[in-house]
């Protein structure tokens, strides 16, 4: 339920007393009848949900707050959605939106309460990515009615700003001081680049921690009301982290938030807008990034272009980010068999995703259009998630096609995927492997839909030990920073967590409970399945006497074999033929005997 202060005035009993009779009516509705004024921006989504979502708390708002109101971007009252309007028309978009405006639509709900923080005396540490300080700090502070105390407000500012980069921590701490000793009670200390002056969380406290620790703890007659902002990747000392009162943490952007973050000609791109396959594909960037994003859109498309068109330009976008991920091209119609995985699989991707893939299980591609995205209520969405798995252990012997499994999925869920060798994460300096980890998951957060495949997964998943030397410690540490990113999933990202491996008697019991990850066995091929194996490998080496006899003959005298081996059958006949081999069935006879002398 969200809380929302309203001054209604002269109407306010009247109002109250509608709002208790009708809990169905639409926010946009009773405030055109009972026009009042917030004290907070009303973000756009929350003008179609009914007043039973809302916890109405009556204000009158002082001379201050109408004028911090009267340069909010969202005013009220609301104008009516004009009539036969549908959802996401064209003209219910901004014709101009920038990067400010984005931030205060995408985060009003926690730039409110950090202003109502503030305006309390209480001391806020905001937990954001660096590009949105600048912003955040700005709005939340205009609605705290208090002054804003910047780090640059010191002595000889304009000589600090120039030489910033060469200011040691212990400097840039000092000015910090002099601030904290002269401000005033309608004052904010801003401190947007606190993670920067007192370093890491781990480890024992270094001389510049221990030295802004004293400061932030001097004693005064009343304590100093601080706005600092710390980056995601970057750790504090949970000394520091006390001094403050309330912590914020924003992270990605809401579902609700989407569709209202993009200009009319940005949305005249789309020629079918659809909000929910918009947010799978940009899920866990903030509002500048998404603003990024469309910005490359607009540049690289015309008008009415094609939402998978538009998709893939926005996947093209984040290869070029920096962040080493994947656009899988493997589907469930390049793995032959393995029926019972596949109707496993779909299902969970049903429950990730809210749509079936559009394989049978036979591998075969079903038409898309017989196969519409059901409609689905908040309740709906709430309840499917719950049943879907937070990922999978695949085990079973090798060359069974676990990592194209894993890749597919990948593609059915139109996801990036990370694939990561496990003894990559470990690594000879203490922390370094949860670090390490830490950044695998908020590049997946970052590129949601994600999955991110661990290959080898036992080598960081092994059972906890009571030891006391370092590789056990090193290691417990390692599962136990698995265990907190699994945990920390929101429900309105789709990230899978996939790990194969030979020994799953050695994983950690705690990553095997229903709610984490799914153990599914991926045996060895029976003579069905190598058969129907046989047949994709043989079409794609285009392989000659391509035959039903020739298919059953394979598949019988390969017994024992994995995927991988029989590929490797098709493989050789091609080689054959490149050098100007006559092919025939005893040459088929010939190879599947190598592949088994070579396994003797």
């Amino acid at each position: 339920m969200y809380e929302l202060r309203l001054d209604f005035a002269e109407h306010k009993t009247a109002a109250l007393i509608e709002a208790g009779r009708t809990p169905t009516l639409l926010l946009r509705d009773f405030l055109q009848r009972f026009p009042a004024r917030a004290a907070a921006p009303i973000p756009p989504a929350w003008l179609d949900l009914p007043l039973s979502s809302f916890r109405l708390i009556p204000v009158s708002l002082g001379p201050l707050a109408v004028q911090a109101l009267s340069a909010q971007p969202q005013a009220v009252p609301v104008p009516p959605k004009p009539a036969g309007t549908p959802a996401y028309a064209p003209q219910a978009f901004p014709t101009t939106l920038t990067d400010s405006e984005a931030v205060a639509r995408a985060y009003a709900g926690e730039i409110s309460k950090i202003g109502r923080y503030l305006s309390n005396d209480l001391s806020v540490l905001v937990v954001c990515d660096k590009v949105l300080a600048e912003y955040i700090y700005r709005h939340a502070v205009a609605q705290s009615n208090k002054r804003p105390l910047l780090e640059s407000d010191s002595e000889n500012s304009d000589q600090l700003l120039l030489q910033r980069d060469m200011l040691t921590p212990a400097v840039r701490i000092a000015g910090l001081s002099r601030l904290l000793a002269g401000i005033k009670s309608d004052q904010v200390l801003v401190v947007r680049h606190l993670d920067t002056l007192a370093g890491s969380g781990e480890g024992p406290l270094s001389t510049d921690a221990r030295m802004l620790t004293e400061v932030l703890y001097r004693s005064q007659e009343s304590i100093p009301t601080i706005l600092g902002f710390i980056d995601p990747s970057l750790g504090l000392p949970k000394v520091i982290v006390d001094r403050f009162a309330v912590r914020v943490e924003l992270a990605g952007l809401s579902r609700d938030a989407i569709p209202y973050l993009l200009t009319r000609a940005e949305r005249e791109r789309f020629a079918h807008f659809e909000a929910e396959t918009l947010f799978k594909n940009v899920s866990g960037y903030n509002a500048i990034q998404l603003r990024n994003v469309m910005r490359y859109l607009l540049a690289n498309s015309q008008p009415t272009t094609p939402t998978p068109r538009l998709m893939a330009l926005i996947r093209e976008f984040k290869r070029g980010s920096g962040d080493d991920v994947e656009i899988p091209d493997v589907t469930f119609a390049d793995i032959g068999g393995y029926e019972e995985v596949k109707t496993e699989l779909f299902e969970a991707i049903e429950l990730i995703t809210g749509k079936r893939p559009p394989f049978s299980l036979e591998g075969e591609p079903e038409p898309t259009e017989h196969l519409p995205p059901p409609a689905e209520s908040d309740a709906e969405r709430t309840r499917r998630r719950k049943l879907a798995p937070r990922g999978f252990i695949f085990h079973g012997p090798p060359g069974t096609g676990k990592t194209l499994f894993a890749k597919a999925i990948a593609n059915a869920m139109n996801a990036t995927i990370q694939v990561v060798s496990g003894p990559e994460i470990m690594d000879m300096w203490v922390g370094k492997s949860e670090s390490n980890l830490r950044r695998l998951f908020s590049i997946a957060r970052r590129n949601a839909p994600a999955v991110i495949f661990f290959d080898e997964f036992d080598s960081i998943a092994t059972q906890r030990s009571g030891l006391g030397e370092g590789g056990s410690r090193a290691s417990n540490a390692v599962v136990a920073q698995l265990l907190s990113e699994i945990d920390g999933f929101r429900p309105d990202q789709d990230l899978l967590v996939i790990g194969t491996t030979n020994r799953l008697d050695i994983i950690d019991e705690a990553l095997l409970r229903p709610s984490r990850l799914q153990p599914i066995h991926i045996a060895l091929p029976d003579q069905a399945t190598r058969r129907k194996i046989a047949a994709i490998h043989a079409r794609g080496f285009e392989a000659p006497l391509l035959s039903p006899d020739l298919l059953d003959l394979i598949a019988a005298q390969s017994e024992g074999f994995n995927g991988d081996e029989i590929r490797a059958i098709f493989q050789e006949i091609a080689r054959q033929i490149r050098r100007g081999v006559t092919i025939t069935t005893e040459v088929y006879t010939q190879q599947i005997e190598a592949i088994r002398r070579r396994r003797r």
